[in-house]
């Protein structure tokens, strides 16, 4: 035979909730701090990562031009796999940046300081997806 349970709340659910002391509090803004310069980090590996993409694309795109063979087919498939290559790149750096500025809008609502906050990586990622975009504008034109 089963014994007879009955549900009831938390057996504390009436007692007051001390707020968070001084100490609590800064080690909740450090924490914060830590976590921005961890993206930060994070999205300049992945800069690392798709400026390492634009540059094998253009390589290969570039291969393909020093061919100058008779064989056109071939050359104009290097081309578009280079073209390839550099819009992955593109693609990925701006999936990156975008995660990014969503983490860090994320912890300033959590209370990430003002003066934590660096804009350095939005703008490096910004100039990068601008030279990616002329890389690859450069190479179907020309």
């Amino acid at each position: 035979m089963l014994p007879d349970i009955t549900l009831t709340g938390p057996p504390n659910a009436a007692a007051p909730v001390d707020p968070p002391d001084a100490t609590t509090l800064e080690l909740s803004r450090l924490a914060l701090i830590r976590t921005t310069c961890s993206s930060e980090r994070s999205v300049l590996s992945w800069m690392r990562t798709y400026v390492s993409l634009y540059s094998f694309g253009f390589s290969i795109s570039k291969f393909a031009d020093f061919l100058q063979r008779p064989d056109q087919e071939m050359v104009s498939g290097l081309n578009r796999l280079g073209l390839a290559i550099i819009l992955l790149g593109i693609v990925g750096l701006t999936f990156s940046l975008i995660e990014h500025m969503r983490r860090v809008r994320t912890m300033g609502r959590l209370g990430l300081p003002d003066t934590a906050r660096s804009w350095l990586p939005s703008t490096a990622g910004v100039v990068l997806l601008s030279a990616g975009l002329i890389t690859m504008i450069g190479i179907a034109v020309g």
